[in-house]
């Protein structure tokens, strides 16, 4: 179970540190906009849309990153004033509810993508590039957080169990 564990952490870790470059990324892009429209009456037609696409990635590839590191918006009135082991034992009963979400985020994500392939969708703009490497940001986000899940699962099992252990 421990080797599973540090596994998903490790690709949790490695996405988040590619992850880390997007928004130096976005910000290059527009700035190179800004250079070429304000001093050289040049702007580009992908600068908006490319920066739109990378934003969104991140947006969407970062949620396993975040909830390795419990990052995501918890119920604090009630959350806050549990101890850790409360605090472990309501992540334990929430954890159905997050496997649903994701669950449905990546099966329906998975299709929106797929018909996307399937077609080849581009953009409408002048740019016109490929819609579906974006959209299949979705399915793959949808399933790192869902084996960020597991692991945090499996981590909070662990540790529960540990404490009952000591409590004897």
């Amino acid at each position: 179970m421990r080797d599973l564990i540090r596994a998903i952490n490790r690709v949790t870790e490695w996405s988040g540190k590619i992850l880390l470059w997007f928004p130096w990324i976005v910000a290059g892009i527009i700035l190179w906009e800004i250079i070429l429209r304000t001093f050289f009456n040049l702007p580009t037609i992908w600068a908006h849309e490319l920066s739109l696409m990378v934003f969104g990635a991140l947006s969407i590839l970062a949620g396993a990153y975040a909830h390795k590191y419990r990052g995501h918006v918890n119920m604090d009135l009630f959350y806050s004033r549990l101890s850790p082991r409360g605090k472990m034992i309501m992540d334990l009963i929430t954890f159905p509810f997050f496997l649903c979400f994701c669950g449905i985020l990546l099966w329906k994500g998975w299709n929106f993508a797929w018909r996307s392939i399937v077609i080849w969708e581009y953009s409408q703009s002048n740019w016109a590039p490929l819609i579906w490497p974006i959209k299949l940001t979705i399915p793959i986000g949808a399933l790192l957080i869902i084996l960020q899940g597991v692991s945090n699962l499996l981590s909070d099992i662990s540790s529960v169990l540990a404490r009952k252990g000591e409590g004897k």
